[in-house]
């Protein structure tokens, strides 16, 4: 008898200060619990500073999980790429790496990863707030690794920010507009 293969999917998300990039985890973790059997949310702040590094886990699985500790993951998505060099070499072999890519030091010098620039900053500061930047990476994200339907992500965002219809609107568009810049590259 044939086993089917088991679905998962790993991501690391990477930024300066931690509430963005915290905040998308939680997000794609929340919303994925309905897809997956196992759905962990593993954060890592360096210090707890303004500026600091920090960067969070998600683990989607439908088989046990291990550990919640990864060091290679099949997706790094950065919501700040000044960093780009310590995270390059924690995607897997054919993995992708989806950066922002204002602020990014160097190019990415693995051939063995797909590397994606997303213009998050300057999408979402013409959208009304430079800060959503990191709704835009996310969906690139969900656009080019599928991990899960889109629909459950802003099932999320508009539960989440349901007592603020401005901020709602605006994640929901910044997400929307990161689906339409990843889909044309």
């Amino acid at each position: 008898m044939k086993e089917t293969p088991s679905k998962r999917h790993d991501v690391i998300i990477a930024g300066i200060g931690g509430t963005g990039s915290m905040m998308i985890g939680q997000i794609l973790a929340s919303a994925a619990v309905s897809q997956y059997t196992h759905v962990l949310w593993n954060p890592s702040m360096t210090t707890a500073r303004r500026g600091a590094p920090a960067d969070c886990t998600v683990i989607l699985s439908d088989d046990e999980v291990a550990s919640p500790l990864l060091y290679g993951a099949q997706t790094v998505v950065m919501t700040e790429s000044s960093r780009l060099k310590v995270f390059e070499d924690r995607v897997l072999p054919d993995g992708m790496i989806i950066l922002e890519s204002i602020g990014k030091n160097g190019n990415v010098g693995r051939s063995d990863i797909k590397a994606l620039e997303i213009p998050g900053v300057e999408t979402a500061a013409r959208l009304g707030n430079a800060l959503a930047r990191n709704m835009v990476l996310l969906g690139a994200y969900i656009e080019k690794v599928m991990p899960i339907p889109a629909e459950l992500i802003e099932e999320e965002i508009n539960k989440r920010f349901q007592n603020n219809n401005k901020i709602q609107e605006l994640n929901l568009a910044a997400f929307r507009e990161g689906i339409k810049i990843a889909r044309n590259l």
